[in-house]
């Protein structure tokens, strides 16, 4: 099923839509965008924002449960995730999603991140203005959107073509078709030749194909990375598909159990008992995250470790870009 809506409808339809879950959408936030709760600010879709969306998949700080001390016996109570629709998440960010659903899909299954993801409702855009620093065409990640959404918005110069992707999101647009109109030939060839248009951009860009990038670790020089590297994990805080953590509990006798970001980038992350650390070296822990994204996650779930966002790049304060691992154009 696919539809058209006006620019000056959107915010008629959030509104009804917010009235039966909370609405995540790309807002202004000062001289910034970034996803968050919608409360009828302005959408921004120009820039694609320095944090993922998957946030709200898997939050920097969740909850696991809290523990509560009754009559010299522990009891327990999870956290009920709320109904979300995420509205603006671009073909990037949706294929780091279905990397996130095969990692933690895999045994031993992780019930909590997949209660939050069957209680999201994803409202995927077609990326029609890629980012600077944006490679997804190389690695079959963008900037179109194929599957795996419930609504797929496409930007037009008056309004939005909305696909429906699933039977939640062919019963939204049936529920307020009210505010669609119907789609004519113009809109569609429209909806070509923007995602033509980008698909152009990006691959007169270098080539950064897993096999360049592949060809690229054999021959890196680590130490030299190393050496210009901050170890700040920026990259890792940054990155939609990077999931490592550490659990906390907070609280005695009553309290609650934590999931914290962590980052492989940061020294301590590897360090064991009595001190051990198997990558004592900034060079060791940047050879292990890439590694991770194009040869252990790949062997472990088929998909790559990284879908070309570029946010790594951009957000480096050392500016370990591509060039640092010197990929041949």
């Amino acid at each position: 099923m696919i539809v058209f809506l006006a620019k000056d409808k959107l915010p008629a339809l959030l509104s009804e839509l917010n009235e039966m879950l909370e609405v995540v959408a790309p807002v202004r936030i000062g001289n910034d965008t970034a996803f968050a709760t919608w409360v009828g600010q302005p959408i921004d879709f120009e820039k694609n924002p320095q944090i993922s969306p998957t946030e709200f998949l898997l939050p920097q700080r969740e909850v696991l449960f809290k523990y509560i001390q009754h009559s010299g016996r522990y009891v327990f109570e999870e956290v009920e995730p709320k109904s979300k629709l995420i509205l603006g998440m671009r073909p990037c960010d949706l294929n780091a999603v279905k990397v996130l659903d095969k990692i933690f899909g895999t045994e031993p299954f992780d019930k909590l991140y997949f209660r939050r993801r069957r209680s999201a409702i994803l409202a995927v855009l077609n990326c029609s203005k890629p980012e600077e620093t944006c490679f997804c065409s190389h690695l079959g990640a963008g900037p179109e959107c194929i599957d795996g959404f419930d609504l797929l918005f496409t930007e037009l110069d008056s309004g939005y073509l909305i696909e429906s992707g699933s039977s939640v999101g062919m019963l939204i647009l049936k529920e307020h078709s009210d505010l669609f109109q119907e789609v004519k030939s113009v809109y569609l060839a429209e909806k070509n030749e923007r995602i033509s248009k980008a698909k152009e951009t990006l691959n007169s860009r270098p080539n950064l194909s897993k096999d360049k990038i592949m060809g690229a670790l054999e021959t890196a020089d680590w130490e030299s990375m190393g050496n210009n590297c901050l170890s700040c994990g920026g990259c890792t805080f940054v990155c939609p598909i990077c999931h490592c953590f550490n659990i906390l509990d907070l609280g005695v006798p009553d309290g609650e159990r934590l999931r914290c970001r962590d980052s492989c980038i940061l020294s301590g992350f590897s360090r064991m008992a009595g001190g051990v650390n198997p990558r004592k070296s900034a060079g060791e822990r940047i050879r292990n995250w890439y590694f991770d994204k194009f040869q252990f996650i790949p062997e472990n779930t088929g998909l790559l470790g990284c879908v070309g966002c570029g946010r790594c790049i951009s957000v480096c304060l050392a500016s370990m870009d591509r060039w640092s691992l010197k990929v041949p154009r």
